[in-house]
């Protein structure tokens, strides 16, 4: 009867296991959504402070023109175009950042997760990392202008 109770506990650990892992999973995925969103949202709105904040200390950009940013350029990048007033930061509520945005992949794997998406003139690539303190920031934003098709 032990050796019974004994495998039952064991059975019983394991499902308590595999579904605090499901509820882990869809969080983790919820707080990276939570987090692109508001990575997004700062940067149509023009707050690009924000956006600089959501970078690693070790981040590297990636993109058509100039090929690789370290972090330093990263932040010169974004508080150049917040001196400027590129776009003077607009309410949130009146820029839909997902208009026009198609996602083919967002997925979180551990402590690394990554979201690819297109519009009709780019195709971009997010590498996010989880920080000590739970929250989600780019270690690699990578991204290209899609060339003209030839007629």
């Amino acid at each position: 009867m032990a050796g019974r109770f004994a495998v039952l506990s064991a059975g019983f650990a394991l499902v308590l296991l595999v579904l605090g892992g499901c509820r882990n999973e869809a969080a983790e995925r919820e707080a990276l959504m939570s987090a692109i969103d508001e990575y997004e949202t700062a940067w149509a709105t023009g707050d690009f402070l924000k956006v600089e904040g959501f970078f690693t200390e070790d981040a590297k950009r990636l993109h058509t023109e100039p090929y690789v940013w370290d972090r330093a350029e990263i932040k010169r990048y974004f508080e150049e175009r917040a001196a400027q007033g590129a776009a003077a930061p607009q309410a949130a509520g009146e820029v839909d950042w997902k208009s026009g945005r198609e996602y083919i992949e967002i997925r979180v794997e551990g402590d690394i997760a990554y979201d690819i998406f297109t519009t009709d003139r780019f195709k971009a690539l997010h590498i996010w990392e989880r920080q000590a303190d739970g929250s989600w920031k780019i270690k690699y934003d990578m991204g290209m202008l899609n060339d003209p098709e030839s007629e």
